[in-house]
């Protein structure tokens, strides 16, 4: 049983419930339904799909073993369901603030039709380019997908990588970078999401400190996305050092041998050393240590 004002507080939901003329009534039976029926079963759906993806990389790799290197650009497949609240959560969003035609009729009955996000499973790839091998291990095992699906979410000023006629690009200057796939998996929806595990941490910290709790807060606005930006140009730098082969490699390591570097360590001591014996020389009847203890340096 949800408390309604407990649950509206703990989300900073009181102003968006109130625009969106939802019946708490209505809420309360899908929170119900969603959390004794249908949670278990996304919990096990999850499961199987994650299982499903790993089975078929791992056929992959015997079937292709000398693409082994790339199918490696894979670090991690998991899944999970949507937690009940967060469902509830989401109607609530998605009519007060977005105005969302598709949730204006939401009930026990049809949710489950319109929420296609009750399985999520998220592919972890090293690199960027990696996104091409996740792409095509979920295209093998999907045909069809949905909801304008698949959809690479990129931000302005970001390298062109993706290959526009296997997947929608959609730029966005909020700071937020994945990759989008909506299934139909045994009966039921499911979002797959692509990221790197750079994205996988920018996501995480948006998605637990500002989003949606704070989402108009404009210091985290500036904060997330000063940390989008990084984010980004570490993608590039691992990128780039994943991309060099051995003979350059070895180039660059040969090169950068040739460099020289200050040790400020040394430096700031002898600079040290040196004024003492200078002041030494014009302060009489005085060693070193005496000119320390009273303080001339």
């Amino acid at each position: 049983m949800l408390d309604q004002k407990q649950f509206l507080e703990e989300y900073n939901l009181s102003q968006s419930f109130a625009r969106s003329g939802l019946a708490w009534e209505t809420l309360q039976e899908i929170y119900e339904d969603y959390e004794k029926v249908v949670y278990p079963l996304m919990q096990n759906l999850s499961k199987c799909l994650t299982s499903d993806l790993e089975r078929m990389k791992n056929g992959m790799q015997k079937k292709h073993p000398e693409e082994k290197d790339v199918l490696n650009d894979i670090h991690v497949i998991y899944g999970r369901a949507k937690d009940p609240g967060h469902v509830i959560e989401k109607i609530i969003r998605k009519v007060g603030n977005e105005d969302s035609q598709k949730y204006q009729d939401i009930n026990v009955g049809n949710y489950r039709e319109i929420l296609r996000d009750l399985i999520g499973v998220r592919i972890i790839v090293i690199k960027k380019e990696g996104w091409r091998v996740a792409h095509d291990l979920i295209c093998s095992l999907f045909g069809e997908f949905y909801d304008d699906t698949p959809k690479a979410y990129v931000c302005y000023g970001d390298r062109k990588i993706f290959d526009e006629k296997s997947i929608d690009v959609d730029y966005t200057v909020k700071g937020y970078r994945s990759q989008h796939y909506i299934v139909r998996y045994k009966g039921s929806y499911g979002e797959i999401q692509v990221r790197t595990l750079a994205e996988e941490v920018y996501g995480e910290f948006d998605h637990r400190v500002r989003y949606p709790y704070y989402k108009d807060n404009k210091f985290l606005i500036r904060y997330t996305n000063m940390i989008s930006r990084g984010i980004t140009e570490l993608d590039d730098m691992i990128s780039t050092c994943m991309q060099l082969d051995q003979e350059l490699l070895n180039k660059l390591d040969q090169k950068f041998l040739e460099d020289s570097y200050v040790d400020w360590a040394k430096e700031q001591s002898g600079l040290r050393e040196t004024a003492l014996l200078e002041r030494k020389e014009k302060v009489t009847g005085g060693s070193v240590e005496e000119i320390i203890r009273s303080k001339l340096l």
